[in-house]
């Protein structure tokens, strides 16, 4: 009876594992990208306010979903739950790579709570996103999808394929969408999106999630598969917000052009798929497109005051900025500049991408399947 019990006691354990922190994981990921949205349009309209506001409370309760998806799936691994794949283990805990990177990056993000709090109550509320606290948030979701994208790997859950597809591309839009909320005011108005620094800032970062998609995905279009998705997600949750009366946050960078660009000289092989190449190609296209749009749907000039929002640091801060748009004009030589020295950086930001996207690929043959 102990012969079979024991394998009986293995598939439940697998089961809990794997399935519970795939439901209890996803809804956190649709509530905290919605609640951080959210959270930065409520700051527009109705100003900082208490910790626990609504879009704080998607936020942060996706996150503790995160992370409550990792505490189940490393209690049963613990217990005995065979590990799917490449496996983390810090002391006695143990489970797959993605999910130990997921709750991490949760409890990274859990942590910067508290932090923030004390952060206002010494400093005085924060009027944008540039703040420690902040940052160690944007760090900490960044760990926690790249987890979620070496999670979502063949086999680690019991789900179609396709399915398993779409999700690892929507975590990994999801880092693109997260190093972009990490642009500040670039990510909360489009007024705000000067010729130089906002194209080298977009340069220096989304091409390393861009490759990790490349890497992740695989095939020809890995890199578009994932701006496109970035781009679809973004203008869901634009749509959503401008519907329900707030202010939604700027149209997303099209990052989508330069995307393609990366993926057909990849397809072409060397030495077009060289990283300075590569970068140079994202680094142009980006550019060129934004230029476009910037002619074709300029920003609306700020009328007064209130374009910051309700708070008067909040409104210094984007005038600040605002003037740094009137200085570096896109009708100008700063875009020129912005691709030419962008170039570097987005080889660079390919090849950090690439290595991340090797170090967390983990598919699983029929072979380790049939054992686990």
């Amino acid at each position: 009876m102990a012969t079979i019990a024991l394998p009986l006691r293995r598939a439940g354990l697998s089961g809990l594992g794997t399935t519970v922190p795939l439901v209890i994981g996803v809804a956190g990921v649709f509530l905290s990208w919605f609640g951080a949205a959210w959270d930065v349009s409520w700051h527009r309209v109705v100003g900082r306010d208490t910790f626990w506001s609504f879009p704080h409370l998607f936020l942060y309760g996706g996150v503790i979903l995160w992370g409550v998806a990792a505490l189940i799936a490393t209690v049963t691994a613990m217990a005995g739950r065979p590990v799917r794949g490449r496996e983390m283990q810090i002391g006695p805990f143990r489970a797959e790579l993605g999910l130990a990177l997921v709750g991490l990056g949760a409890l990274t993000v859990i942590l910067s709570a508290p932090a923030d709090d004390y952060w206002h109550r010494t400093f005085g509320r924060d009027v944008d996103i540039w703040s420690p606290p902040h940052l160690a948030g944007v760090v900490g979701s960044t760990v926690a999808f790249l987890g979620w994208s070496s999670a979502f790997a063949p086999g680690t859950f019991g789900i179609p394929d396709w399915v398993r597809r779409v999700l690892r591309a929507v975590m990994l839009a999801n880092v693109c969408g997260v190093l972009v909320f990490g642009m500040n005011f670039y990510y909360i108005t489009a007024t705000t999106r000067e010729a130089f620094f906002y194209p080298l800032l977009v340069a220096l970062l989304i091409p390393a999630a861009l490759a990790a998609g490349a890497v992740l995905i695989g095939g020809t279009w890995g890199a578009t598969i994932v701006a496109a998705t970035y781009t679809i997600t973004a203008l869901a949750t634009y749509l959503v917000l401008d519907g329900s009366g707030w202010l939604a946050p700027a149209f997303p960078p099209l990052i989508v052009a330069g995307a393609v660009a990366i993926d057909v000289l990849r397809a072409r092989g060397r030495p077009w798929s060289h990283p300075l190449v590569l970068g140079l190609a994202f680094s142009t296209v980006f550019v060129a497109a934004e230029l476009v749009r910037v002619v074709l749907f300029p920003a609306p000039v700020p009328t007064g005051l209130a374009s910051g929002g309700p708070d008067p640091r909040a409104s210094t801060l984007f005038f600040q900025y605002y003037a740094q748009t009137v200085a570096r004009p896109w009708l100008s030589i700063w875009p020129i500049l912005a691709a030419v020295l962008g170039a570097a950086l987005a080889a660079a930001s390919w090849l950090v991408g690439r290595r991340l996207g090797a170090l967390l690929r983990d598919d699983l043959g029929a072979e380790a399947l049939a054992h686990s």
